[in-house]
């Protein structure tokens, strides 16, 4: 009853015909506005996600190829692998690893290999690297530019030379020369970067070793587990790992 009152108080009961039309008018083509917008929604809606579906389609070419998943889509050792490694490009990495590239490196130099994948910033073109690194640093470059390659040939928007160009050495020599006992006041003079850069990178580049290191341990290789323990161990000392710069 209450709500029967409510209903005959309300102003439309007093309303003219011409007017209760007028709004009941009104109503309809904001319904009809409602209903349009959902449509309209619903269509870019679509729009946006047929790029994404079609680049989504493209990279799992990209990871059949690579060998991270099979022709079913089931990850495979190569992909479950690639999930371990957040820090840094873990295409690259996996393709490194797969490779064997670190079998038989001391730790010194797989730092300073892994380096590249870390420092992706601006550098110098051309970088001359010691001896021992230049071997290495060919390789991370032949797999780097065979990923670019695999991204090409599945029609994503990816250039093999820009790919590659994007691992740079300017902190290889720095960090091989940091795991050998040098101070950081002369790793600094070693390379062109801000000191700041290069104890973040450092510390990314721990980060990174220590996901290596449990990959290594699903691919059940101790001598790589062990090689990036130990590379691990070298690096982590003096003032890059202080607590504060001011102690």
């Amino acid at each position: 009853e209450a709500l029967q009152e409510r209903l005959v108080k309300d102003e439309i009961h007093t309303m003219e015909n011409k007017r209760k039309e007028f709004l009941y008018g009104q109503y309809l083509a904001k319904f009809d506005l409602r209903t349009q917008i959902k449509i309209l929604e619903k269509e870019i809606r679509s729009v946006k996600t047929l790029p994404m579906r079609d680049k989504l389609k493209r990279m799992k070419v990209v990871l059949r190829r690579l060998g991270l998943v099979n022709k079913e889509n089931v990850i495979q050792l190569k992909g479950r692998v690639a999930c371990e490694i957040s820090t840094a490009d873990e295409l690259l990495a996996c393709e490194l690893l797969f490779a064997g590239v670190f079998n038989d490196m001391k730790p010194e130099v797989a730092a300073a290999v892994l380096s590249c994948v870390i420092f992706t910033e601006k550098g110098e073109e051309d970088i001359k690297v010691p001896d021992v690194l230049d071997g290495p640093l060919k390789k991370l470059r032949q797999a780097a530019r065979r990923i670019g390659e695999v991204e090409r040939d599945a029609n994503l928007d990816v250039d093999p030379e820009d790919y590659m160009k994007r691992f740079k050495p300017d902190l290889m020599e720095a960090v091989y020369r940091w795991c050998q006992g040098a101070k950081f006041s002369e790793i600094c003079q070693i390379c062109d970067c801000f000191e700041g850069t290069i104890i973040r990178c450092i510390r990314r580049l721990v980060e990174l070793i220590r996901q290596l290191v449990v990959a290594a341990k699903v691919i059940g290789d101790q001598t790589l587990e062990k090689t990036f323990t130990q590379a691990i161990k070298l690096i982590k000392r003096d003032i890059v790992f202080a607590g504060s710069l001011y102690l």
